[in-house]
């Protein structure tokens, strides 16, 4: 695997790029980027793209897994396509993708996949043409894009409803034979950091928070509110985690960010269990107390 410098100045950090060759290809460690999809034979040459309105299991496409390297779904003209590109060009033997389903109004992903195809992206890295709310591409350098664009063609099977149609084009261009392309592209802005437990447990000025779901109720999630000398201060009832979080925010109820990402857990936990008539016991927040630390 060779590594090159990019010359790139859309980043406070340039990116690495990698040439993947053939034999450097990992099937095991692909695709790079998370996202909403299943990998049935790596190295073959057909990658399918299912518009939201479709899945894997719809098309049945267990049944053609030997001839098909991946199939996922694609939903937005923009960070969906910047994770398709970067997964398609890591692997050097996909050349072809197959876009069926049902537009998806508004975000117009499939036609900004097309265009991206045809005619590439303006100086503000917008896809020429496409008709999506906002297709731009701030995520990807202009080496991916032309990489992308020379590597593969695109099958636009968009609009089409019947799944005989499907089967009977991929039986097609089963029999076209495509060589690998000549290398892969990875392109890297930066490290990937692990999360850690925290190790330090602060108080938050603004207080402590008990919670409780009370199934049955009509406002079965409430939240009690006290101050960290242990005075009652308000009480909070709602239907969900969402409406309850919004409110903690509105009467300013949590100064620490540490303390409302575990607030916003701990009442989705709430939620799921009121919905899965689980028992809730709230857990504690992570990390030892500052004061207990320095004993």
């Amino acid at each position: 695997m060779d590594t090159l410098e990019s010359t790139c100045d859309e980043s406070d950090h340039p990116p690495k790029i990698d040439i993947i060759g053939l034999n450097d290809f990992d099937s095991q460690n692909w695709p790079l980027h998370p996202g909403n999809y299943r990998v049935f034979n790596a190295k073959k040459a057909t990658g399918v793209v299912l518009l939201a309105t479709v899945d894997a299991v719809d098309l049945r496409l267990d049944k053609f897994s030997p001839s098909i390297a991946i199939a996922g779904s694609l939903s937005t003209e923009n960070l969906g396509i910047e994770h398709l590109v970067k997964n398609i060009i890591a692997n050097p033997y996909i050349r072809r993708l197959i876009v069926w389903g049902e537009e998806i109004k508004g975000h117009f992903p499939g036609d900004a996949l097309l265009n991206l195809k045809e005619h590439g992206v303006d100086s503000q890295k917008r896809i020429i043409r496409s008709r999506g709310g906002r297709p731009i591409l701030k995520n990807l350098i202009e080496a991916e894009i032309s990489h992308f664009r020379k590597q593969v063609e695109i099958d636009n099977l968009m609009g089409s409803k019947k799944i005989s149609e499907f089967v009977a084009h991929l039986r097609r261009v089963e029999k076209l034979e495509m060589p690998p392309y000549e290398a892969g592209l990875k392109v890297d802005f930066g490290q990937v950091t692990r999360a850690t437990p925290a190790s330090r447990l602060k108080f938050d000025p603004a207080g402590y928070f008990v919670i409780m779901a009370m199934k049955g109720r009509p406002y079965p999630i409430v939240v009690e509110h006290y101050s960290n000398d242990g005075r009652l201060k308000n009480i909070i009832e709602g239907k969900d985690a969402a409406t309850i979080c919004s409110t903690l925010v509105e009467m300013k109820l949590v100064s620490r960010t540490d303390h409302a990402a575990y607030m916003g857990r701990e009442l989705a936990r709430a939620e799921t269990c009121l919905l899965s008539d689980i028992s809730y016991v709230q857990d504690k927040a992570q990390g030892e107390l500052e004061c207990q630390a320095r004993k």
